[in-house]
């Protein structure tokens, strides 16, 4: 295949996965609300992803805590409140500004007023601020949804550190002192849980590769000077 043939099946392939995105999005409002105006939600939502800044808190990040969601949704109590939580959990993202989750969480409630029940509407809320990671997860589908945010740091290595590339990039604005301090402060408080993950499933799936990961990188930051001890 040629490479002009093989930009354009990318292409193409990029057009069905937003496709079936929006699908996606457009099924659970509609169960969830009985309505079908989803249209302008779910194009803004598109725009936000998009963003010229946003290199990991991007469509692909959903998509992929989306298809983590596909494998242990079983688990949840409320299963729509969770996976709605993590189409929205990112919606805001601008830095320097360190207040995005709940940002995202008023956002919810803005485009949502009036169209879905009150009741459901602050369950999503509070599980937005939640993946702020600063309070704790006070039920069992809060549990999850941090679980999910958090399964990439237990994906192999090299997407691993992919992933890494591209929140340095959204936050180039930050000195390396500065960011990889925040990062290793992170990043140890994570090792030093008893359990990286609260939920079984993921210590089960991914506890083991994400210890591994963390540990590596920091041995990789102290290799170059940095403090992680």
């Amino acid at each position: 295949m040629s490479q002009s043939n093989q930009t354009i099946c990318k292409f193409d392939l990029a057009i069905l996965n937003r496709q079936a995105t929006d699908n996606r999005f457009q099924a659970i409002w509609a169960r969830i609300s009985n309505r079908k105006d989803a249209g302008d939600i779910v194009h803004d939502l598109f725009e936000r992803y998009a963003e010229s800044e946003r290199f990991y808190h991007t469509l692909e990040h959903i998509d992929y805590c989306l298809e983590v969601f596909d494998q242990v949704s079983h688990y949840c109590d409320n299963p729509d409140s969770v996976e709605l939580a993590i189409w929205f959990h990112d919606a805001v993202y601008d830095f320097p500004i360190d207040d995005n989750e709940r940002l995202s969480a008023e956002y919810f409630m803005d485009v949502t007023r009036g169209k879905l029940p009150e009741d459901f509407r602050k369950i999503v809320f509070d599980q937005v601020i939640v993946t702020d990671h600063r309070s704790a997860p006070v039920n069992r589908d809060q549990k999850i949804l941090i679980d999910i945010d958090l399964s990439s740091f237990g994906r192999p290595w090299e997407r691993f550190l992919s992933d890494g590339v591209n929140v340095r990039r959204e936050m180039s604005y930050l000195s390396d002192e500065v960011f990889y301090g925040r990062q290793i402060a992170f990043m140890k408080s994570l090792l030093d849980r008893e359990q990286f993950y609260a939920t079984p499933w993921f210590q089960d799936n991914y506890e083991n590769t994400a210890r591994q990961n963390l540990s590596r990188y920091l041995d990789s930051l102290a290799g170059k000077g940095y403090a992680v001890n």
